[in-house]
């Protein structure tokens, strides 16, 4: 597929994204969050940021933008800095997460910390057995995950 298209075809799942959680976002809020609670109050500032951040990146309209921060679609390389081992993960919809492919949701501990890092970026992960630090070493959007 010709570079330019893949790109497009991108900007065109990063919009579809902004529109689906300015139309939707509720109505996703109480699929997953039917009680308002910190937890939904939380993930609808992380909505919001999100949606922040794809204004930004389809402003800035270049791949190097595309490609240099964790958004839904994105495929990256974690290094855990600790123990020098690393991992591949894809951020998806809920509906998508495969753990046994590594396709984990941004609404999952992991990935909604991880939504919007930078790439190259050193990160603190909480996790039940502490924290653990992390770089994105490799971040690439597949724009794989759908609606």
């Amino acid at each position: 597929m010709n570079r330019s298209i893949a790109y497009e075809n991108s900007r065109h799942q990063l919009i579809r994204q902004l529109v689906y959680f300015d139309e939707k976002r509720s109505a996703f809020l109480d699929q997953y969050f039917p009680n308002y609670s910190k937890d939904r109050t939380q993930t609808e500032q992380l909505l919001g940021a999100y949606s922040e951040t794809l204004e930004r990146i389809l402003h800035e309209n270049t791949p190097d933008s595309l490609n240099g921060t964790v958004l839904i679609g994105s495929r990256m390389r974690l290094d855990y800095l600790d123990d020098g081992s690393a991992e591949e993960y894809t951020i998806v919809f809920p509906h998508q997460a495969d753990p046994y492919n590594n396709w984990i949701s941004f609404l999952s501990p992991i990935g909604s910390q991880l939504l919007m890092a930078r790439h190259n970026g050193t990160y603190s992960l909480d996790v039940p057995s502490g924290a653990m630090k992390v770089q994105i070493a490799k971040l690439k959007y597949y724009h794989c995950s759908d609606l």
